[in-house]
């Protein structure tokens, strides 16, 4: 009785933990959520097998099974446009020099973890378990399979595929949110030649639909071809049809919520970008209805900027 209170105990105190591990792991929301319970259920489950007298890592271990379980049983391959769902109560990241880890535990930035789902799902587990949780190279090589030098060969390739996709996100942590608050200002405006103007000449922009919105199926690079995309999403709005561009904090950072201005509830996009040297360096766009019916709620309700 006394080590299932104990148990318990612990599952509350990580329950955000464990649920952010999921979400790194999986980038989505709602998927997180239901690995997350399975992860606490089979715990308690298997409550017997626990003897640690500090049953976090045992717990760690149990959510990362259930999420590498989940993305074998996965038969859709990722799309190279897809993103992660956005995070609205996530902590601001952590300021980070090129020496430190690869990925701090403090860094849920929107682009860091979609950088995450481009590595392989063991990949991530190490990564993930190492540079995140702090678990030992013996309890990693267990999780993701393998001995010691094996897991250390596939921590160097995951952090050598997470270098090569940051290389593109790197900037300022967070976004600097007086060029996210004017390319905010530009959308409402309608001027593409005021959006261009705070792009670099080398920008890149990738937009998802989800699979549901017909989008481009792989990302956009330099300014004038990314300011065309968005002329042609405003031609595509219509006559008298205008947007509010509304910034709100997600994953940490100042991001762009864009809702047709009739219908303030009607969200059509969230945009993230990253911003470097006094320029929008990229442009994350998310048109997956399934992840903007979530930040559909009114204007009032949302966190300030």
């Amino acid at each position: 009785m006394a080590a299932t209170a104990h148990l318990l105990a612990t599952i509350e105190r990580n329950r955000r933990r464990l649920w952010l591990l999921c979400y790194r792991m999986l980038g989505e929301r709602s998927e997180a959520d239901d690995v997350c319970q399975e992860a606490i259920a089979r715990a308690l489950e298997r409550a017997g097998q626990q003897r640690e007298a500090d049953p976090t890592g045992w717990l760690l271990r149990v959510a990362t099974r259930c999420c590498l379980d989940h993305l074998r049983r996965q038969t859709v391959r990722r799309r190279i446009t897809q993103l992660v769902d956005p995070l609205p109560d996530a902590e601001p990241p952590v300021d980070t020099r090129p020496d430190e880890r690869a990925l701090l535990r403090e860094d849920l930035r929107f682009a860091v973890v979609v950088a995450l789902q481009r590595l392989s799902p063991r990949q991530r587990a190490a990564l993930i378990l190492t540079d995140v949780c702090d678990r030992p190279l013996a309890e990693v090589a267990a999780i993701v399979g393998g001995n010691a030098n094996a897991t250390k060969a596939l921590l160097h390739r995951a952090r050598a595929a997470l270098q090569r996709a940051r290389g593109e996100i790197a900037g300022d942590v967070p976004a600097d949110p007086a060029l996210v608050r004017a390319f905010a200002e530009a959308l409402e405006l309608g001027s593409i030649d005021a959006l261009a103007r705070l792009m670099a000449e080398d920008v890149w922009g990738v937009v998802d639909g989800g699979g549901i919105v017909r989008v481009a199926s792989r990302p956009t690079r330099g300014r004038s071809v990314v300011a065309r995309r968005f002329a042609n999403a405003r031609r595509r709005l219509g006559p008298g049809v205008g947007v509010r561009a509304e910034v709100r904090q997600l994953n940490g950072e100042p991001a762009i919520v864009v809702r047709l201005a009739p219908l303030p509830t009607s969200v059509i996009a969230v945009i993230h970008l990253v911003t470097r040297a006094g320029a929008v360096a990229a442009v994350l766009v998310d048109r997956d209805p399934r992840r903007l019916a979530a930040l559909g709620q009114p204007l009032s309700a949302a966190v300030p900027s």
